[in-house]
């Protein structure tokens, strides 16, 4: 589409402005090809178990922005606008702004001792079921300009789809009702459509907070007695106008949810009456990705969450060998898939962190921080994590929360969303607050002392270079782990003593071959001539933290001597008259062995 503008703008400005003057949406735009895409843990004979979305022309596309963007321009500044209790596909309100304006809710009532009954209704096949007339119904309430209402009548005519059909023949069905889910008018026209659902007027003690089709009915009480009495005339309400749109509620997928302070839980066996289907209220409820519960512990929601981060860090990890493989940009690409994951909600949940939830996105971050460096598994979380640059997530999760709570009070105080300056400004202080909370915490490392002793003051500058990326070989030497005899024999267990077999010291460690060893006297010289004469592993982090030339010296240094040892270590192992503890094990030996291994 970007190189078709170069050469047919005029033709396509041209295009679009008789479309706009005649009130007609072109109808080559309007036929879409089907496309199902299997929901995860769905049984694929079902029918639900499929989300449909529509391929569209890119110049339809491109014409429904415009389109969007008059509309969305007429309701903020014109109006009336669209209900405060819509969150969905608007700008400047996110999932977080809902599960927020939620907390808040259950926050003041539950202070004043109070509880606070969730109900979520859950309607069925939304998007592809909202009658057309509601759209046109819903536009002339709030008062859209007649051409643009003639435009959007006109792309709601004669709209079809493409499918192939179990024969692999393709077909052509017209759509009657439903908005196009794939196109950019779309989600546009639900939120139009469905909010006369939201704007009935309730009785006081009860709200509704939605994202797109996710509506939530909040009731607020004094006990669950006349929490759960608000909760059942409420939804009674809010469904009646829902079905009134011609849409569904799926009574028997509605979940509900206590909200309550110590010692005020719900009754054992407690459940709601909504239509003719009882409904319990649970310890935990799903909404908008989070696993909620009734004191915003969020305890459930991480022994959820860290099962799943787990088995996506390892599979990701498993494309990123230690030797070749992915380059760096694509290893940082892997771990920030993980880190979304793990960060989704922060704001909402980072004041509610316990060791128990750091733990479990803890070890998430050390496969991918081992995976990033290209290192031994054994290498300790906070020695991976330091190497890589990546802070712990839970100290990354506060630098989210941080600049969330600084653009909502922008917005409350102001009535408009802060520059984009002052967003990278926030950013940018809440980070070097991280690097400082993160530098203590590495004062007082669990495991990996040297390598974390050695980073701990430098930090800031390690994870901010520009310079340098680490290799296989390089890591063993910074970490410790690799091929020194006292980890093959202390950790590894693949050596007889921790002697170096290179001289005669009987302690054979990283340092040992960095700084000392006799063997690697002529590569030492080469580093020296660079770095200088102190091989401290402080000093030479502190150099490659600094420096580029220093950072390649180190690695050369390393690459050349580690390779000599690998080498000389592959030989023992396939020396038939070296100890057994040194000779390669495969099959029933290696299972063996490896059942000896640290996790």
């Amino acid at each position: 589409m970007a190189r078709a503008l170069d050469y047919m703008s005029d033709h396509l400005r041209g295009v679009l402005d008789a479309s706009l003057a005649s009130g007609r949406f072109p109808k080559r735009w309007k036929c879409g090809k089907l496309v199902l895409l299997q929901k995860p843990g769905r049984p694929a004979e079902s029918v639900a178990a499929y989300r449909p979305i529509v391929l569209l022309d890119e110049a339809g596309k491109l014409f429904e922005r415009v389109l969007s963007a008059r509309i969305v321009r007429h309701l903020c500044e014109v109006g009336p606008d669209l209900s405060d209790a819509q969150f969905g596909f608007r700008e400047g309100r996110s999932t977080i702004d809902a599960v927020m304006r939620l907390r808040a809710v259950t926050e003041e009532a539950v202070s004043c001792g109070g509880v606070v009954l969730a109900v979520s209704l859950d309607i069925a096949n939304a998007f592809n079921s909202l009658p057309f007339s509601c759209i046109r119904e819903a536009l002339r309430y709030h008062g859209v300009p007649e051409y643009l209402r003639r435009l959007v009548a006109d792309y709601l005519e004669e709209r079809t789809v493409m499918y192939e059909d179990r024969d692999g023949v393709l077909r052509r069905r017209a759509m009657s009702c439903g908005v196009p889910q794939g196109s950019v008018l779309g989600p546009l026209l639900w939120n139009i459509g469905y909010d006369w659902a939201l704007r009935g007027r309730l009785p006081p003690g009860l709200g509704v907070i939605c994202y797109a089709d996710d509506t939530l009915l909040t009731a607020r009480g004094a006990n669950f007695q006349e929490a759960a009495r608000l909760a059942a005339t409420g939804v009674s309400q809010v469904v009646g106008r829902i079905e009134a749109l011609g849409l569904r509620v799926a009574l028997d997928k509605t979940e509900a949810l206590l909200f309550h302070g110590p010692r005020r839980g719900p009754p054992a066996g407690a459940s709601i009456e909504v239509g003719s289907v009882l409904v319990p209220v649970r310890a935990q409820m799903r909404y908008l990705g989070l696993v909620l519960d009734g004191r915003w512990l969020f305890d459930e929601h991480f022994r959820q969450l860290g099962p799943k981060l787990v088995d996506t860090a390892s599979a990701l990890g498993r494309l990123l060998p230690n030797l070749g493989g992915a380059s760096v940009p694509t290893r940082r690409l892997y771990a920030g898939v993980v880190r979304s994951m793990a960060l989704y909600g922060a704001p909402v949940w980072v004041a509610a962190l316990t060791a128990p939830n750091r733990a479990r996105l803890w070890r998430p971050q050390r496969i991918l921080a081992v995976r990033a460096i290209r290192g031994y598994r054994t290498v300790s979380t906070e020695a991976a994590c330091a190497l890589a640059g990546t802070p712990p997530w839970d100290l990354e999760a506060e630098v989210l929360a941080e600049v969330y709570r600084r653009v909502a009070d922008f917005r409350a105080e102001s009535g408009f969303r802060p520059p984009p300056e002052d967003v990278r400004e926030w950013r940018e202080a809440a980070r070097r607050a991280t690097m400082v909370r993160w530098s203590l915490r590495l004062e007082t490392p669990r495991a990996g002392l040297a390598a974390v002793e050695a980073l701990q003051p430098v930090i800031a500058e390690w994870a901010g270079r520009q310079h340098g990326t680490l290799s296989f070989r390089l890591t063993q030497v910074l970490s410790g782990h690799g091929c020194f005899g006292k980890y093959l024999y202390s950790v590894a267990r693949r050596e007889s003593s921790p002697a170096c077999h290179h001289c005669d010291c009987s302690e054979d460690s990283a340092q040992h071959t960095l700084a000392v060893c006799p063997a690697w006297a002529t590569q030492r010289r080469a580093l020296t001539a660079v770095i200088g004469a102190d091989l401290s592993l402080p000093a030479v982090i502190r150099s490659m933290a600094g420096s580029d030339s220093c950072f390649t010296a180190v690695a050369t240094f390393c690459e050349e001597v580690i390779s000599q040892k690998e080498a000389a270590e592959k030989a023992r192992e396939d020396d038939l008259h070296s100890d057994l503890i040194r000779r390669r094990r495969t099959g029933r030996r290696r299972r063996a062995h490896l059942r000896l291994m640290p996790p």
